[in-house]
């Protein structure tokens, strides 16, 4: 018994990056965009409280689906503040495993407001500063605030300059307040909006590829507040609640896009229907215990029709099945087709196979991800394979095949990890790297090398690397060469925070002559 408890605590709950996979749908972090990381990382560092938050809240947190938005709002209503993740679990719509990855994004805060006295709407602020710089002289730089009243209100503002820029990004502005009662959020200046599966609207990051069960379906967060650099909505949106019937309105004055929706919550059952200048859609969605099937069908007002179906199969727990088929219409450049996966605690196998209506040219998929977790005495170890496949008989290379495996190993402070690529396209392409860091509460530190031989542009690739939040690094490497990087981050104390990250890259190997580059990045953040 005590070896058993010792393993458990070993093994622990899934870290931000797993728990970012589960929640998003991707199988790996490459998938992501800068704006959906950046995302995942503020809800961590501001959790969402799941006994205190209203709907407009919860939804626009992305993490749930509206069915266990409705689910939990339920549950706290006939029996209170749900007091354990154990608890949570029971809750209709909430697995085990999605609650262990809800965990690092969410509380279950205690004690709640006492009848008749006002709710405690504590204010706290967040400020970051970055900047960087490159041996090739270009800089960067950026500041962003983040302000809340509670669950009840934020602010983002945002202001940067890249390095490819050479003046002022266009600044970001956006603030949302969320109700309890028939007014349940408004939103105000740059927002997103996500609707049904997003044939009509879906503002933002969307998955490109089915690589994993969790990309089939997607969960609509309706009008959120956000912070990226890079919005493409802004004006005025807002949610009201009547019962189990919501209205969703905005007008947005980038492309004067009126947007519309409609939803009906059941016990089990959702429905919805969006509407914009362009197109219309009804979307359903039907969740039971062991199954699930959702769908959406949009027709735009010049007679072109879309529309997309899957169905989830849980059979006991720890495993799902799934499958979706999709139809763009006619001259979409995306691929209709279907696809199907099949996944396990430690081991995942999604298949797709599409073709694009405009070119008649087909695309057939496959990806397999084994990530089991182990311990042995004090040490954890967490092994991640992915195989993947994609075959497109019109190009000029058709077959590109990836093997990837990463291995990490934690002992008390000290962690150990290496990765390695092999893949063929074009040519055969490889790449290594290794990495040895030291976690503490107040201050981390990692120290990344690693080598690459990819002498085609097609055979790329994608690397995620550690950097500050809000900052995504996602490197293609290309070419002969070796890099290195180094990253620390320094937490003073509550209020004050610092990270720095330096790396290069060179290639003296390189077939021909590439200058190598090197550069520095520094992020300061005050926390009130």
């Amino acid at each position: 018994m005590k070896t058993l408890l010792l393993l458990l605590s070993l093994l622990g709950l899934p870290g931000f990056q797993e728990a970012v996979l589960i929640l998003s749908g991707a199988s790996c972090l490459e998938e992501l965009s800068e704006d959906e990381i950046e995302h995942y990382q503020t809800l961590a560092s501001h959790p969402v409280d799941l006994n205190l938050a209203g709907r407009g809240r919860l939804l626009a947190t992305g993490l749930l689906s509206p069915f266990q938005v409705a689910s939990l709002l339920d549950y706290r209503s006939r029996g209170g503040e749900v007091l354990s993740w154990t608890e949570l679990s029971l809750v209709d719509g909430f697995s085990p495993a999605f609650v262990d990855a809800l965990r690092v994004f969410a509380v279950l805060g205690t004690g709640g407001t006492p009848p008749g006295q006002p709710e405690s709407r504590q204010l706290s602020a967040v400020v970051t500063l970055r900047g960087g710089a490159r041996s090739d002289g270009d800089t960067s730089w950026g500041i962003k605030g983040e302000f809340s009243s509670g669950d009840r209100a934020v602010l983002y503002a945002s202001l940067r300059k890249t390095y490819e820029e050479k003046t002022l990004h266009t600044p970001t502005l956006s603030a949302a307040w969320y109700g309890r009662r028939a007014l349940a959020r408004v939103v105000v200046g740059h927002f997103n909006a996500r609707f049904g599966q997003g044939l009509v609207q879906w503002s933002g990051f969307q998955l490109s590829a089915f690589s994993a069960l969790g990309a089939f379906s997607r969960n609509g967060t309706g009008f959120s507040p956000t912070g990226s650099s890079a919005p493409s909505l802004m004006g005025i949106a807002a949610d009201w609640q009547f019962g189990p019937w919501s209205l969703s309105t905005a007008y947005s004055l980038t492309g004067n896009r009126p947007i519309a929706n409609l939803t009906r919550v059941w016990r089990g059952v959702t429905a919805g229907v969006t509407a914009t200048n362009e197109a219309a859609s009804l979307e359903t969605r039907i969740s039971r215990p062991d199954w699930s099937l959702f769908g959406e069908g949009a027709i735009t007002y010049r007679g072109r029709f879309s529309m997309l179906a899957g169905a989830y199969y849980v059979p006991e727990y720890g495993r799902k099945a799934g499958v979706l088929g999709r139809w763009y219409g006619l001259d979409d450049k995306r691929y209709s087709g279907l696809a199907a996966g099949y996944e396990t605690a430690a081991f995942s196998l999604t298949a797709d196979m599409g073709w694009r209506t405009d070119s008649g040219t087909a695309q057939y998929k496959a990806v397999a991800r084994w990530h089991p977790e182990g311990a042995w005495r004090s040490v954890r170890f967490l092994p991640d394979v992915r195989l993947q496949a994609r075959l497109r008989p019109d190009d000029k290379a058709p077959l590109r095949a990836q093997a990837r495996a990463e291995i990490s190993a934690e002992y008390g402070i000290w962690i150990l990890s290496g990765r390695c690529d092999a893949l063929f396209c074009r040519d055969f392409a490889w790449y290594w790297h290794t990495e040895l860091g030291r976690k503490t509460e107040s201050f981390a530190c990692y120290l990344r090398g690693g080598l690459f031989r990819v002498d085609n542009w097609d055979d790329r690739i994608y690397v995620y690397e550690r950097d500050a939040p809000g900052t995504f690094t996602v490197p293609a490497r290309y070419g002969r060469g070796w890099h290195a990087s180094l990253y620390a981050v320094w937490k003073a104390d509550r209020h004050h925070s610092l990270w720095l990250r330096l790396e290069t890259v060179q290639y003296p190997w390189n077939l021909t002559e590439k200058t190598g580059r090197s550069a520095v990045r520094l992020q300061y953040r005050y926390k009130l």
